[in-house]
């Protein structure tokens, strides 16, 4: 470009110079030499046919600003929850009507802390069950063993079964168990029982039971009398090998 307005302006001049009737030519100084060629690089610009407006000024791409730059993150929309069919809805709703269920495991008589006679006491092929109790204000065995209740009190029998269950006679000694007795009556502290020498007493028993042989035993405590008339709960309890187990009356 710089070229062509240098050719522009040596035109320009030649003209000028051909045009003089024989005056000499011009001198122009270097800021007008500058003038003559800004304006001949203007008419040689505005009749070119190849560029639309005149001279164009070229300019720096510009960056984008850094708003500009950052473009707002797309955001997901969550994906839709497929709606349950009318079967599923009811099955829905009637699992949360039902309460969970856990199942109840009953605790054994061991693990709620109390054995039967026949486990607390523990004598092969032997079964003890407890059958009622009685009261009285004394208790006697033929001519020779007679037993009064204290003042106040009276003496009551627990009635117990001794059954061997073997198909052969057992030796059933609990005398030498040392057993201990004690009864709680209506929540009450326990008594313990009376140690005799009745032959029928279960703490003193010593004897043989033949295959299939139920006898009748007791077990005697000396209680008070306003307590026996009003019994409202029993507690049988027993101590035996340095262990104290109660007792399920049954």
């Amino acid at each position: 470009m710089r070229n062509v307005m240098k050719i522009g302006a040596v035109l320009v001049a030649a003209a000028m110079f051909l045009a003089g009737c024989g005056d000499p030519m011009v001198s122009l100084t270097e800021d007008e030499e500058d003038i003559v060629v800004n304006y001949s690089a203007g008419t040689l610009a505005k009749h070119n046919s190849y560029q639309q407006e005149g001279m164009t000024a070229l300019f720096p791409e510009e960056e984008p600003s850094e708003e500009e730059a950052e473009e707002p993150e797309e955001v997901k929309e969550p994906d839709e929850k497929e709606e349950p069919t009318e079967e599923e809805q009811k099955e829905d709703d009637k699992k949360s009507q039902e309460p969970d269920k856990q199942p109840e495991e009953k605790p054994s008589e061991e693990e709620a802390g109390q054995l039967t006679l026949t486990e607390a006491i523990s004598v092969p092929d032997v079964e003890f069950s407890y059958h009622d109790y009685s009261t009285a204000d004394s208790y006697k065995e033929g001519d020779y063993f007679s037993m009064d209740a204290s003042e106040g009190n009276v003496l009551l029998m627990l009635n117990v079964n001794m059954t061997n269950t073997g198909n052969k006679a057992v030796e059933c000694d609990l005398l030498t168990k040392q057993l201990k007795f004690t009864l709680g009556l209506n929540g009450e502290a326990g008594i313990p029982n009376q140690t005799t020498m009745l032959t029928n007493d279960m703490s003193t028993y010593k004897g043989t039971l033949d295959a299939g042989q139920t006898e009748a035993v007791i077990l005697l405590f000396d209680v008070p009398q306003q307590t026996a008339d009003n019994i409202s709960s029993m507690q049988l309890s027993l101590q035996a090998n340095g262990k104290t187990n109660e007792i399920l009356l049954k």
